[in-house]
């Protein structure tokens, strides 16, 4: 009985685990690796800005009101080169801002492989914490971090048709 006991709490524990990683995945730990990482590379005092755009310019839904976006340097000279699509090692950072020019949140697309549709996405609050969003699945509703490969993030960048031009706009 002991023994069949200890099986259930073993196999229950591994349960808990494997669900909590099918919900979140390694992406808060990864989210948290990536924040870490533009953080030290100080971002906004070296990076370059998004070609064209300037600091504060006006933004679209679901960014916010205004936008600042960021460019690391693998990035930059892919914009540069005019490739069609972004290579692995791309950051991109937009910092999306409310219409009294508050911080709402840093969103984030990196680049983490060779095809289209390789992209870790990111939604960090102006802390640098990830944000959540609240889900229901099964009739239950829970939240999630906003990280790894958000619906709404690929939606709307990776169906663009055009390339890394269009990421700067979603496709109509």
């Amino acid at each position: 009985m002991k023994k069949l006991l200890y099986l259930t709490i073993v196999i229950l524990a591994f349960g808990f685990v494997y669900v909590g990683t099918v919900i979140s995945g390694d992406s808060t730990d990864q989210a948290a690796k990536l924040w870490s990482s533009i953080q030290d590379a100080k971002y906004q005092d070296n990076w370059a800005l998004w070609p064209g755009k300037g600091k504060m310019y006006k933004a679209q839904p679901p960014h916010g009101a205004f936008l600042t976006t960021y460019i690391n340097e693998t990035a930059a000279n892919a914009l540069k080169a005019g490739v069609k699509e972004m290579p692995k090692g791309s950051i991109i950072i937009k910092e999306n801002y409310m219409p009294d020019k508050k911080l709402a949140a840093i969103t984030v697309m990196n680049k983490t492989g060779d095809g289209k549709d390789d992209y870790f996405w990111v939604k960090y609050m102006p802390d640098g914490t990830v944000a959540k969003k609240e889900v229901e699945k099964d009739g239950k509703k829970m939240s999630v971090p906003v990280a790894g490969t958000p619906k709404g993030c690929v939606g709307c960048h990776v169906a663009s048709v055009g390339g890394i031009y269009d990421i700067m706009t979603p496709p109509k």
